[in-house]
């Protein structure tokens, strides 16, 4: 089953190609790694070059948001909000009055699990009746939320980072379908859902029974996560939008201290450029199997992360 996962596929060669000793751990959890008497480890997709403290800084979104904030990398602002129920100790009143405060500024902001990644537990709200709704279903299984303005994102860039540098750099296009004239949003939805082995999250308030023209392009999603349909999409690297985009990835790596991560970042429509997240779990599935030439980039990436590992 794991071979048929591209980041596992990769490391089973890798290993085979380094002559690096291999065991799967902890049902298949943990990969040990051993060469030269040295060890090292894999956790899913997390690579034993991250210090604890930068994994856990950029594993928590507030917690990335003060420290990106605090060396003045322009970052999307963000609220805590505790749960009552498991840190008390934390919890106050307040922090939903701040984010009723921050929707009374934005017409929609959006409440998400801290700590949580590919879109998961993630939800706009544009009344406060919502977010009442919201943080009491997420409070069933999560200890803190953190609340955002939604904004109104053009393209979602993702830059792979990896001591110093960025290796790779592309923009996410939000989940889409094309008409045909004959079938519904939602018939065209669940067709590419099968096709593609993922399940959209779809907008709200989607037509689901508009039946688009033919060769009609429907955006059906207002997220941009791969695994959730998004597509990854060449950009030229020596464009000056994306030389910015680059460098403030950089600075947002260097300012959490993390060896190897990917910095997502994000274009609104009007142009301003806002760090969204920063991820020490280097995860490149969906972009190996649908980017040109993927397979062999995320190879070459996860084989500098490798060599990186064995040079201390």
């Amino acid at each position: 089953m794991e071979e048929k996962i591209p980041f596992y596929k990769i490391l089973n060669e890798l290993c085979e190609e380094k002559n690096i000793k291999q065991k799967i751990l902890s049902y298949g959890w943990i990969r040990e790694l051993e060469k030269d008497n040295k060890k090292h480890y894999v956790i899913r997709y997390q690579f034993d070059i991250n210090t604890a403290t930068s994994y856990k800084i950029a594993n928590d979104k507030y917690a990335t948001y003060e420290v990106l904030k605090s060396n003045n990398i322009p970052v999307i602002e963000h609220k805590m909000i505790f749960n009552p129920l498991t840190r008390s100790l934390y919890y106050k009143s307040e922090y939903i009055k701040l984010v009723k405060d921050l929707l009374s500024k934005n017409d929609k902001i959006v409440i998400k699990a801290n700590c949580s990644c590919e879109g998961k537990d993630v939800y706009f709200c544009t009344n406060e009746e919502e977010i009442e709704n919201v943080t009491q279903k997420l409070f069933e299984k999560k200890d803190t939320l953190s609340a955002c303005p939604y904004l109104d994102i053009e393209f979602e860039f993702r830059a792979v980072y990896l001591d110093g540098e960025i290796l790779c750099i592309y923009k996410k296009r939000k989940p889409y379908v094309i008409g045909n004239g004959k079938n519904t949003v939602k018939e065209l939805i669940e067709k590419k859902n099968i096709e593609n082995n993922i399940e959209i999250d779809v907008s709200e308030n989607m037509d689901l029974e508009y039946i688009p023209k033919d060769m009609e392009e429907i955006i059906v999603s207002w997220k941009h996560n791969l695994s959730n349909g998004a597509e990854p999409v060449y950009i030229d690297e020596n464009d000056e939008l994306t030389k910015k985009i680059k460098k403030i990835a950089i600075d947002a790596a260097n300012a959490l201290n993390i060896n190897f991560a990917n910095v997502d970042i994000a274009l609104t429509k009007d142009k301003q450029i806002y760090v969204m997240e920063v991820n020490g779990n280097v995860c490149m599935n969906k972009f190996a199997i649908e980017f040109p030439n993927g397979y062999n980039i995320a190879k070459e990436i996860y084989s500098k992360a490798v060599d990186k590992m064995f040079e201390n």
